[in-house]
């Protein structure tokens, strides 16, 4: 093999490598593009579910007649919700608060008023 034939050939073999360098670019930038795409677009939805999880709430009162049988407890139970309270103890202390009531103790046929929460806005 004479002298020109490596140059040749070597001439050969750096535009070869050239074409597979550029061709990995090209391969790693539109990786990039789609990876970033994916993510922005990941991110929206994520977004847009915890949107859904966090709609507003508004708080309100009911009155509710006692019925024989009916403690504190079992209405609280009731009408409890833990997405606006710690415990069922932090809600019962809140509707004894409420009623000025010092002690568990309730009678039937009086009344008790208890907090809700709903997503409706009620405007009256």
């Amino acid at each position: 093999m004479n002298a020109t034939d490596y140059t040749t050939k070597a001439l050969l073999n750096r535009q070869k490598r050239k074409r597979q360098v550029r061709h990995h670019m090209i391969a790693l930038i539109l990786s990039l593009i789609i990876m970033i795409t994916v993510s922005f677009l990941l991110a929206s939805f994520s977004t847009e579910a915890n949107d859904m999880e966090h709609q507003p709430s508004y708080k309100y009162y009911k009155s509710i007649e006692i019925a024989k049988g009916d403690t504190l407890w079992s209405i609280a139970n009731d009408n409890f919700d833990p997405d606006h309270y710690k415990d069922i103890y932090e809600y019962v202390s809140e509707v004894k608060k409420l009623n000025t009531l010092s002690s568990d103790a309730i009678v039937a046929g009086n009344y008790v008023i208890v907090p809700y929460y709903a997503s409706d806005f009620v405007n009256d």
